[in-house]
């Protein structure tokens, strides 16, 4: 489902939500039921706010090694910044 939601950011409201969860085969009651619950909106509303106050101004960001990126890095550049952070 995220794969779909980051390649048609535009298309987010419950219309093409529903006909996403139908293509995905998604327990449709479930999925509304958690998508409309307050307990979700709740962690979406404090997640957005930590994104804020952490710098976060796009999606996807990457958070590595205290270093924001809006860019979403090869396989390889992510293992090298992995082995920098060990270090």
């Amino acid at each position: 489902m995220s794969d779909s939601l980051f390649a048609e950011q535009g298309k987010l409201d419950p219309p093409h939500l529903w006909s996403r969860a139908h293509e995905l085969k998604l327990d449709f009651d479930r999925f509304e039921r958690d998508r409309t619950s307050d307990q979700t909106n709740a962690r979406i509303d404090q997640q957005f706010r930590d994104a804020i106050r952490a710098g976060v101004a796009a999606t996807p960001t990457l958070l590595i090694a205290g270093i924001l990126s809006a860019e979403v890095p090869t396989a390889a550049e992510a293992a090298e910044l992995a082995r920098q952070t060990a270090r």
